[in-house]
């Protein structure tokens, strides 16, 4: 049996590592390197290129558990995180008719059209940009408040230029957002997805 994972983008695979738990390994063939993050429950998550080695992405988590541990036990010690504001309530529906029609309006004004858009349902993501040019948008994007729901819009709009979080990708988004990106960008982290 081969050790690589899986060449298709967004297969996914679980493991369990001892004294961590279950570890979802998901291959994205745009990534660059491993990274390590932990999801709002806790549980870990590893993105890793494709053609990966099985074993050297177990040898990454076992390399960050005391972090991973220090981390989980810090966020069950830290307060409850509150929105700033009360987002409004809306249906999938009513938020993703919402979202393509301001979709369609903010990219014919920047000039930059997508292959298409869907809504979705994600737990981790506030939007991504397929190869071919699709944009995905999280159906709570509708639940920010207006600066932050075009943001997240135009960031997936200028990846159709500009796949890569580069320098020449930021200069087209400040250029987008009429200001500092980056800016909006720390805004949104702190806008938990799982409040929403």
């Amino acid at each position: 049996m081969s050790n690589y994972l899986p060449f298709e983008e967004d297969i996914e695979r679980i493991v369990i590592v001892h004294d961590i738990g279950a570890v979802t390994l998901r291959v994205n063939r745009r990534a660059r390197r491993i990274i390590l993050r932990l999801d709002e429950e806790g549980e870990v998550v590893v993105t890793v290129p494709h053609a990966s080695l099985f074993e050297e992405a177990s040898a990454f988590v076992l390399e960050r558990r005391s972090w991973i541990l220090r981390e989980r036990d810090r966020r069950r010690t830290a307060p409850p995180p509150v929105l700033p504001y009360d987002s409004p309530s809306l249906s999938f529906e009513a938020a993703a008719e919402m979202l393509v029609e301001r979709l369609a309006e903010l990219a014919t004004k920047s000039r930059l059209a997508p292959n298409g858009v869907a809504i979705r349902r994600q737990r981790t993501m506030w939007g991504s940009c397929s190869p071919n040019g699709r944009i995905n948008i999280n159906w709570k994007t509708a639940r920010l408040p207006k600066h932050l729901r075009d943001y997240v819009l135009l960031h997936e709009i200028a990846h159709l230029r500009h796949r890569s979080h580069g320098v020449r990708f930021w200069r087209l988004l400040d250029r987008l957002v009429g200001g500092d990106a980056r800016a909006l960008d720390r805004e949104l982290r702190h806008w938990p997805l799982a409040l929403l």
